[in-house]
C-alpha cells in the first residue's frame, strides 16, 4: 500500500542512515483547513513523524498562529482544539481519528477531567477509544490547560518506506 500525502503536506526523510531510521518520515503540516490552526513556533520538532505503520503526531495545544496563548476559554474548549489539529495533521498522511491507537493527555486542571474526557469522547462516536495516558501537569506552554499527543496505526500492509510524496 503506497501513501498519497496531500500536496499541502512536506515530507522529509531523516539523514540518519541507520535501518531503522530510513523508514521514518517527519511531516509538516502547511496548509491545514481555514479552522485547524497550528501553532507555529522555531522548535525543533515536527507535526508528525510516521515510522513503520504508525503515525506518532506531537503535542497540540489549543492555541493560534504564532501567538502561544491559548484560544480556548475552557479545557473543554481547549480538548476540542487540540483533536481538530490532530485530525488535520492525521489527514494530511491519509489517517483519520479512528486510526488513532494511543492518546497522551497532559492536563493542568485535573478537576476539569470530566469535561475533557465529554469532549474527548464526541470525536470517538463508534465508542472505540483508544488506549489513554492521563497525566496531570504544573503547567503547559502559554498557559494552555490541556495538551494532546497521540499515535494512529496505518491499515495492514502498509509500509513507511513506500510512502511517496503527493
Amino acid at each position: 500500500m503506497k501513501l498519497t500525502v496531500k500536496a499541502a503536506t512536506k515530507i522529509w526523510q531523516f539523514r540518519d542512515k541507520s535501518p531503522r531510521a530510513k523508514h521514518q518520515r517527519a511531516i509538516m503540516a502547511d496548509r491545514l483547513p481555514q479552522h485547524v490552526q497550528l501553532f507555529r513556533h522555531d522548535l525543533t520538532l515536527s507535526h508528525c513523524v510516521i515510522d513503520g505503520r504508525y503515525a506518532f503526531v506531537s503535542g497540540q495545544l489549543a492555541t493560534e498562529g504564532r501567538r502561544p496563548p491559548p484560544i480556548a476559554q475552557s479545557a473543554e474548549a481547549e480538548t476540542r482544539l487540540c483533536m481538530e489539529q490532530i485530525a488535520g495533521i492525521l489527514g494530511s498522511v491519509g489517517l483519520t481519528l479512528e486510526n488513532i491507537v494511543r492518546v497522551n493527555l497532559y492536563v493542568v486542571d485535573l478537576p476539569a477531567l470530566n469535561e475533557i474526557f465529554r469532549a474527548f469522547a464526541t470525536f470517538f462516536p463508534s465508542g472505540k477509544f483508544p488506549a489513554l495516558t492521563c497525566v496531570g501537569v504544573a503547567g503547559l506552554i502559554g498557559g494552555c490547560k490541556v495538551e494532546i499527543t497521540a499515535a494512529a496505526a496505518f491499515p495492514a500492509g502498509f509500509t513507511s518506506a513506500s510512502a511517496e510524496e503527493g
